[in-house]
């Protein structure tokens, strides 16, 4: 061990003069931090004041955020090479490279960062590129506050994903990394190894810079291990039951203190005491009987269930190789006593004498032995027993070439047992003699441990396999038959919620809980712990559902396991035998139930962005389909019945007849306007592709000159006022807006167009409207008899094409607000 970053008791210091706390904490925090830090978001947009707004929005409404904003895609990369970033926002239309090529360069560059779509020129062919290029989400920009509580809400969506992956991968990584260093201490030799290496993984997989071992000393509890941040003066001996550590080794169970001053006040002092004052939160895990392992920290609350389950882990794997350990020194440091404590050891033992020839025969076998493998020496041959239990093409270990080596031997075999086949860490030490060798053969069963790691390994795939799925029905079906086909539990089924029917619906049940309990409706408020674990949230464990009141029946089922899926259902895991679920099967199920949550959050969301791709779609074809209709169907019939009625008039002299026929022609006037007012209406209504910078004071001049006006005056107040706008389109908005005020007021109406640091007001003193103005902007509304009631809903059309908002509203006359952003 190394002085300079590790200390073991007795190395110069008095190991009761100190005190429990270590020193203050950085690289602790720094973990903590990884799950709650600051927020980077960068805002890219060629419109600097756009950027600028968004940036402000979003900072108004989310907290825990920073932005940058900057005005370019190249300045975008540039800007993620000086420092990460959490989620980019990215405008598509901008000079140089658009939003799909910055976007695709982020995807090679930097991952699977948050990508968030936010634009102003909305297609279904950008839509669907993007979808393709692995946008995050898609979202159109609109006129006023609005679309920034919607584009804040999509950013926290992308962040809580994100980070969830993120907190997938680091379980995934402690996974493997736990995986590794129980590897690591069927190396160990020593326990003082084991504490050292327990600290080591505390610091490299749980990222805990601040902890300990101690180990148990007859009524003493004694420090073994420290961290690098913990000096010899911030730790001391325990006496048996006192302080958190003290009572962790008494009682062999964890403590996990949230608020050391609250826990005095419940607790009594005892409860963590003694501590110094510079830190707040603590964990305190025991390993087995043989110590503890404590972690501290200054923050409140600082450690989680996660946490908890992790350190447990550890301390578990370490309680296993020092039993293993001393258990192996047992065997080497009382080699000449083996024969008196063969019958003592709880593990199976086989004694093999080899003789001077090199023949071998079974000199003894204990009670494990002959339990586990069925053979005994007296009644079967050393040839026997081997054919039997050591299956064809496994590892074989030969006590000839083990004698012969003079050094013990380890190895991690598979053996037939009475029960079926099981692996085995066998440990075959050799004892010389003058008449030949004894070869002890002891046998560890690791076959849980193995179907653990096996599990693991098989759960990251499945978790892979989820994330190729598009839709939640397909993780659930995966899911379901992971629990069975890795995992090994008897039956599983997933049952997701349906939002309309106020229920859990079963998606996807295997066909061994079918079998178990047969077909089962949804389940909902009031049909007892499935419902209750869904909407409380919280795993439910149930070891015999025989010994507890039920809402609804079980089938033949006597053990069940809920697991919560967030707002999506839940996992259920069930065993005709009562009891089944052990802890780690608890661990497993907890595991996959993670694993599969993040899998139906990500289906959803690829759910939502194919639903709007379909919509967009639907809407284009709606469109194409009704100006066909309008421009082909309508105006041809009318066009001909136009060319009678005029031939008709030419040929027909009676004054009544002509009155008649004047009022057909005027019909068929109105039918013409009325079809011009149509195909406006789904021309204006499409969205708008190209924006330019048009000028307040031309515009509205050019469409009151094509306006008849008679006497109405216009005036405004544009001084030199700038939209971005779609010109055609923008002037026929005017136009519209001046032909209902002289249409509506008079001849002789005064119409205002003013300016406004949002946008611009259209206003004049006429009467105002005689309905409610909101009604009036609806399809086919007039007040007038001969109005064909398009006018204004063209231009409300024209409006949110724009991704503007129009307000209306009777102010000493008719007042239109247009909020252009």
């Amino acid at each position: 061990m190394d002085p300079s970053r590790r200390a073991a008791p007795g190395e110069g210091d008095d190991p009761d003069e100190s005190s429990v706390s270590p020193v203050e904490a950085t690289g602790e925090q720094r973990r903590r931090a990884s799950g709650f830090q600051t927020s980077r978001i960068l805002i890219v947009d060629d419109e600097p004041d756009a950027a600028d707004l968004a940036a402000t929005y979003l900072e108004r409404l989310l907290t825990d955020i920073e932005t940058a904003t900057v005005t370019s895609a190249d300045a975008a990369i540039d800007h993620l090479d000086l420092e990460p970033v959490d989620c980019i926002v990215s405008d598509y239309d901008m000079p140089g490279r658009n939003g799909l090529k910055l976007l695709r360069e982020v995807r090679e560059t930097e991952g699977e960062i948050p990508f968030i779509l936010f634009t102003g020129k909305g297609s279904e062919e950008i839509a669907s590129e993007a979808i393709s290029a692995g946008v995050t989400d898609y979202l159109q920009k609109r006129v006023g506050p609005d679309q920034y509580e919607v584009l804040a809400n999509r950013v926290a969506n992308a962040l809580q994903q994100r980070h969830a992956e993120i907190e997938l991968t680091e379980t995934n990584r402690k996974v493997t990394a736990i995986h590794d260093f129980v590897t690591e201490l069927s190396s160990a030799e020593s326990v003082e190894e084991v504490f050292e290496r327990v600290v080591d993984a505390s610091e490299e997989i749980l990222e805990f810079d601040r902890s300990m071992t101690a180990r148990r000393e007859g009524d003493v509890i004694v420090p073994a291990v420290r961290s690098a941040s913990v000096t010899p003066d911030d730790v001391r001996t325990f006496k048996l039951g006192e302080g958190a550590l003290g009572r962790t080794v008494a009682e062999e169970r964890t403590f996990v203190i949230d608020d050391l001053d609250a826990d005095e006040a419940s607790e009594g002092a005892s409860a963590a005491d003694p501590v110094s004052d510079d830190f707040r939160s603590a964990i305190s895990v025991p390993i087995g009987s043989y110590g503890g392992f404590q972690a501290v920290s200054a923050g409140y609350g600082e450690f989680d269930d996660r946490d908890v389950e992790f350190a447990e882990l550890v301390c578990s794997h370490a309680r296993d190789a020092i039993e293993r350990i001393r258990t192996e020194a047992e065997l080497r440091a009382g080699r000449d006593r083996l024969a008196a404590l063969f019958e003592n050891v709880p593990l199976p033992i086989a004694r093999i004498v080899i003789d001077q020839a090199g023949d071998r025969r079974f000199d003894a076998t204990n009670d494990a032995f002959e339990e586990t493998f069925g053979a005994a020496a007296g009644e079967d041959s050393y040839r026997e027993t081997f054919d039997r239990i050591v299956p064809e093409g496994t590892e074989r270990v030969h006590p000839t070439e083990v004698a012969e080596g003079e050094e013990p031997v380890r190895a991690e075999v598979k053996r037939r047992t009475v029960d079926g086949s099981r692996e085995f860490l066998v440990h075959v030490i050799p004892t010389l003699r003058r008449e030949g060798a004894l070869v002890y053969a002891m046998y560890a069963d690791i076959d849980e441990q193995k179907r653990i790691e096996r599990t693991l390994r098989g759960l990251h795939e499945v978790t892979r396999r989820m994330f190729l799925e598009e839709d939640r029905t397909g993780v659930a079906h995966v899911a379901t038959r992971a629990a069975v086909d890795i995992i090994d539990f008897p039956n599983s089924g997933v049952r997701l919620y349906d939002p309309s029917t106020e229920a859990l619906k079963p998606t996807a049940i295997s066909r061994e809980a079918t079998a178990a309990i047969g077909e089962r409706p949804p389940f909902g408020p009031g049909d007892g712990l499935i419902w209750d674990a869904f909407e409380g949230d919280e795993l439910a464990v149930v070891s015999d559902l025989d010994a507890v009141e039920t809402a609804i029946g079980y089938g033949a089922l006597r053990s069940l396991v809920v697991v919560p899926l967030g707002t999506h259902g839940v996992l259920l895991l069930g065993s005709e035998e009562p009891s089944y679920f052990d802890e780690t099967d608890v661990q497993l199920a907890r595991l996959l139930g993670a694993n599969v949550t993040v899998a139906l959050d990500r289906a959803e969301q690829i759910e939502r962005l194919r639903e709007r791709d379909s919509a967009l779609k639907r809407e284009v074809e709606r469109l194409e389909s009704f100006t066909g209709i309008v421009s082909h169907d309508l105006r041809n019939p009318l066009n001909v019945a136009t060319g009678r009625l005029a031939i008709a008039q030419d040929r027909i002299d009676d004054p009544d007849t002509i009155h008649h026929l004047d009022q057909v022609a005027d019909a068929h006037g109105r039918m013409a306007g009325l079809i011009d007012d149509l195909l406006t209406l789904a021309r204006e209504g499409r969205a708008v592709d190209t924006l330019e910078r048009v000028w307040l004071d031309e515009v509205t001049a050019a469409a009151w000159a094509t306006v008849p006006t008679h006497d109405a005056t216009l005036h405004t107040e544009t001084a030199d006022a700038v939209v971005r706008a779609d010109p055609e389109r923008v002037r026929t908005l005017f136009e519209n807006l001046f032909r209902n005020a002289v249409e509506h007021a008079g001849d002789d109406v005064t119409v205002t167009v003013s300016a406004s640091e949002d946008g611009f007001v259209v206003a004049d003193d006429g009467p105002g409207f005689e309905m409610d103005p909101e009604r009036a902007m609806e399809h086919g509304v007039s007040s007038r008899t001969r109005g064909t009631g398009f006018g204004l809903a063209i231009v409300h059309q024209i409006v949110t094409a724009h991704g503007w908002e129009l307000s209306v509203e009777n102010d000493d006359g008719a007042r239109f607000t247009v909020l252009t952003g």
